[in-house]
């Protein structure tokens, strides 16, 4: 269960930080999208063992998205 927890929240991250790549997002729109970012980060730290790897896994997934 903590590993489709970790993977859900990983997967919002990489979701919001992409949409803060848009230069036309209005500051609200930014606002709310680190927000998310974050709140998530800060949970995936209070559930895995090892935050720099999930850290590392978030911007290896982003990568990937950018890639297609």
């Amino acid at each position: 269960m903590a590993r489709a927890r970790a993977s859900s929240w990983r997967r919002e991250i990489v979701q919001a930080r992409i949409r803060l790549a848009d230069e036309r997002l209005s500051y609200t729109q930014r606002r709310e999208l680190w927000q998310i970012v974050d709140v998530r980060e800060w949970c995936l730290k209070m559930l895995v063992r090892d935050f720099p790897a999930e850290l590392e896994q978030i911007d290896r997934e982003i990568e990937h998205e950018l890639r297609r």
